[in-house]
């Protein structure tokens, strides 16, 4: 796995150094990616009823994303945004018709430009590269568990609050298994007192939900309600 987290680093890498170049382009790997042939051999384009929302939103944030953030000039958040969309409901015409493996793959090298200034991008990055299933299997197509604790040193460095954040979702998770009563006790008191802190950023606040309302953090607090009375 290490050479998946090397290669994502020298993507990270080039960008910076390339800066006053044209900037790679995000969705390099669909060079590879062929489009269907009619019957007659003419290439050709899946109807589409209605054109993406997102198509303008998208290239203008994936541009400035590759010129921009990769040299300094703007905050890696950029980044992110451009990955969200691509990964929403409502994808760019372009990238519609790929599988979600390979969006993910394109949202990746969008998120690794913007790493070294944007927490967020870091974030959603680690969470790509570390996503499971509901049995604890990385799942997604582009699991890359030593890239996704790299991001984790990271971002803990950094101090961000995401990352603590992250850390208790999976204490309290069904996964969590091995955490104590004291340690979920703790991560559910830590992600309520970040939450009533109102500083946290959109994602960090729905992680603190998550981890408020999960079963671990309710059945505690239910346990502490029982001992008042």
């Amino acid at each position: 796995m290490k050479s998946g987290s090397t290669a994502a680093r020298m993507i990270a890498t080039a960008g910076a150094l390339l800066c006053s170049l044209a900037a790679l382009p995000a969705n390099a790997q669909l060079k590879e990616y062929q489009e269907p042939q009619a019957s007659d051999g003419s290439s050709f384009r899946p109807i589409v009823s209605k054109a993406s929302a997102n198509n303008e939103i998208f290239a203008t944030l994936k541009t400035r994303c590759e010129t921009d953030a990769s040299c300094g000039k703007a905050s890696g958040d950029v980044c992110a945004e451009a990955a969200a969309v691509l990964l929403g409901n409502d994808p760019p015409d372009l990238y519609r018709d790929l599988g979600s493996v390979q969006r993910s793959k394109v949202a990746l090298r969008l998120l690794e430009r913007g790493v070294d200034n944007s927490n967020m991008a870091a974030a959603r990055a680690y969470d790509l590269y570390g996503k499971t299933d509901i049995a604890g299997i990385l799942t997604g197509g582009v699991a890359d568990p030593f890239r996704a604790n790299e991001l984790m040193e990271l971002m803990i460095k950094r101090n961000y609050s995401g990352a603590a954040l992250r850390k208790a979702r999976s204490g309290v998770s069904l996964l969590g298994f091995a955490s104590s009563d004291t340690e979920r006790r703790q991560h559910c008191e830590m992600a309520g007192k970040m939450l009533a802190g109102g500083k946290l950023d959109v994602d960090s606040k729905a992680i603190a939900n998550e981890i408020i309302d999960s079963s671990a953090c309710k059945t505690l607090a239910a346990q502490a309600q029982q001992t008042q009375n």
